[in-house]
C-alpha cells in the first residue's frame, strides 16, 4: 500500500508564488519542489491570476492545514522557513492559498471558481 493517500488541488495567488514555493519545498520530496508553482495560468471571476499544483501527498503533508509548520528536511535547508509560514498563514483564507483534497482536479478548480486562462503569466 503506497504512503501517498490524498491527492490535493493547490491554488496559489500569484503574488505568492515565492512563498508558496518555499513551502512546496518543505512539504515536499526533494529540493526541486522550490520550483512546483511557476505559472499563473488560472484566473477567478475577478480576473486575479494563479499558479496551481495537484499531486498524491502522505497523510502529514495534511497536517500542516493545521497551521504548523514541519521541521524542514534536509533536501530543504535553503527553504526560507518566513516565506513558507507566510504562505501557510494564508490556507484556505480569503485572497490567500486555497487547498482542496479531491481525486478529481478540475473539480477541485471549478469548485474554487477558477477557469484556465488562454495567456499564461511566468
Amino acid at each position: 500500500m503506497s504512503n501517498y493517500t490524498h491527492r490535493v488541488t493547490i491554488a496559489v495567488p500569484f503574488a505568492m508564488l515565492a512563498q508558496a514555493n518555499n513551502l512546496a519545498c518543505i512539504m515536499g520530496e526533494s529540493a526541486a519542489d522550490i520550483d512546483t508553482f511557476r505559472q499563473a495560468s488560472w484566473q477567478d471571476t475577478e480576473g486575479n491570476l494563479y499558479a496551481v499544483a495537484s499531486a498524491v501527498v502522505k497523510p502529514v503533508f495534511l497536517g500542516a492545514a493545521s497551521g504548523v509548520l514541519p521541521d524542514s528536511p534536509e533536501h530543504a535547508v535553503d527553504a526560507d522557513r518566513a516565506l513558507a509560514q507566510q504562505a501557510l498563514d494564508t490556507l484556505n483564507q480569503p485572497g490567500g492559498m486555497q487547498m482542496v483534497v479531491s481525486d478529481y482536479p478540475l473539480e477541485a478548480l471549478a469548485s474554487l471558481g477558477l477557469t484556465q486562462v488562454q495567456e499564461v503569466i511566468e
